[in-house]
Parts: structure tokens; sequence; C-alpha cells
């Protein structure tokens, strides 16, 4: 039997890989997007040979829309350092009395969650008027408790606001438990607070 010649070997192993059982190693394994990358560089490269003046008009396209989502993204972030910060006025006494009507209102109505929620923020708007703590609107609630606590508030009342404030922001962001407990407790510290003048 005489020797087969090398493209005879390559032409059994084509017609043997071929077969439905090897299929799985036949598959293009590379995502979608490299495939259509590769036939986009391939028709580019054809396109540059048969149409230079196409293709050259194309990367000028290409270029200018470049340049215009640069330059937007130049313009929209010198705007944004341009715009002033946020305001750190404090609430006023007017302002924490309006949401101590509001916080009324709405546990008159059922809503003590949300009431004992505008009761919160009407006690922030005292303890800022009154300098106890300082308040901007990036500061979380936690950096509220922990000002709270270094605070010149008497202790138990510094602690007693902290712990009230994690109630509420647990209710408020968890089961929104509707409980009148809430409205009541914030009440009862709003109304000291403002009768102490801390």
């Amino acid at each position: 039997m005489p020797d087969p010649s090398d493209s005879a070997i390559r032409e059994l192993a084509r017609n043997i890989l071929a077969r439905r059982e090897y299929g799985q190693f036949n598959r293009n394994t590379d995502p979608a997007w490299i495939d259509w990358l590769r036939r986009f560089i391939t028709w580019i490269g054809v396109l540059h040979t048969n149409s230079p003046a196409l293709y050259w008009a194309l990367v000028a396209v290409l270029a200018i829309v470049m340049l215009a989502a640069v330059a937007q993204i130049v313009w929209s972030l010198r705007a944004a350092f341009r715009a002033p910060g946020p305001s750190a006025r404090p609430v006023s006494a007017n302002q924490a009395a309006d949401l101590a009507g509001e916080a009324q209102q709405l546990a008159a109505a059922g809503r003590f969650l949300e009431a004992g929620h505008r009761l919160m923020i009407a006690t922030f708007g005292v303890l800022a008027q009154r300098s106890v703590i300082e308040l901007r609107p990036e500061y979380p609630n936690r950096w509220i408790r922990t000002a709270l606590r270094a605070s010149t508030l008497a202790q138990a009342l510094a602690i007693e606001i902290g712990a009230l404030v994690e109630q509420t922001e647990r209710r408020w962001f968890g089961d929104r438990e509707n409980e009148p407990d809430i409205y009541f407790h914030w009440r009862s510290v709003y109304q000291r607070l403002l009768s102490s003048g801390e």
C-alpha cells in the first residue's frame, strides 16, 4: 500500500472532523460582537481597496462623531463644575413648624410612619438652627447620629434621638411598618426639644 500524501491525510482529517459527533469542536466559540468586528474590519479593508473616496468619507464622519462626543463630555463636565453646590441652609423655625403641622395631619390620616419621618426632619432643623449639629444634604443619617453623640445636647436626649433616627430609617427603608408608636415617640422628642431650648 503506498504512503498517503499530506493533502490526502488533511482531507481525511477534515472529513472526519466534519462529522456530526465532532460538531461541538467545530463551532465558533467567540462572542457575536467579535465575529461582527472581524467582518467589519474585513469590509473596511475591502472598502479601502475598492473605493478609497468612500473609505475616507467614512473615516471623516467617524472622526467628527468622536470629536462631537468628546466636546459634549467636556462641556457637561465644565457645566457641572460651574454649578453651585447644594445649599447648606438649615431648616428654618417656620419650616420646622410647617413640617410638624404636616406630621399632625398625616397622623390624623393614619399615616404614622410618614408623620414620624416629617417630625424627624423637623427635629433635625431645630438642632441645626440651634447649632447642635451641622445639617447638609449630603450628610447621611448615620453622620447625624454620630454628630449628636459628640454634640452639646443632653446625653440622654442625644442617645434617644439617635436610636429613634435608626428605628425610623429601618422602617422607612425596610418593611414600612406603620405603627403609631413611631409618630408619638417623635412628637414627644420634638416637643421636649422645643421646650428645653437646648
